[in-house]
């Protein structure tokens, strides 16, 4: 019985790390991604220090590479805002296709779903 006991906790310790380096991989990775549409610039800098250092890049590389990404960020704004209507229509039409097979209760709780997980259906 003791055995059965130590062994219970040993597997209740391995399943609390996983569950709290899910947990902790979530956040870090949903602040990066926050972190990456909110500060378009950090994000290409840290990209262009790390090419620079990992490719030992000279001047000249790091001035060209900068145009680049620069160049490549501007691309991906304005696609953002080419697509960004016809994504919130898409979002919008899913929510009112769900909305309406739910009874009013599922209602209400999709309604608090929605709310609870805004960023999930709508780019900020």
């Amino acid at each position: 019985m003791q055995k059965l006991k130590i062994g219970l906790v040993i597997a209740l310790i391995y399943f609390a790390g996983i569950a709290t380096g899910v947990v902790a991989t979530r956040a870090v990775v949903r602040r990066m991604v926050a972190t990456a549409v909110h500060n378009p610039d950090r994000v290409r800098l840290l990209i262009e220090k790390r090419l620079t250092r990992r490719l030992r890049l000279d001047p000249g590389q790091q001035a060209k590479v900068d145009q680049i990404l620069t160049h490549t960020q501007t691309e991906l704004r304005s696609l953002r805002q080419e697509f960004g209507p016809r994504f919130q229509a898409i979002m919008g039409d899913t929510q009112s296709e769900i909305s309406a097979i739910l009874t009013p209760e599922q209602r209400q709780r999709f309604d608090k779903f929605r709310e609870e997980n805004r960023h999930l259906w709508q780019p900020d």
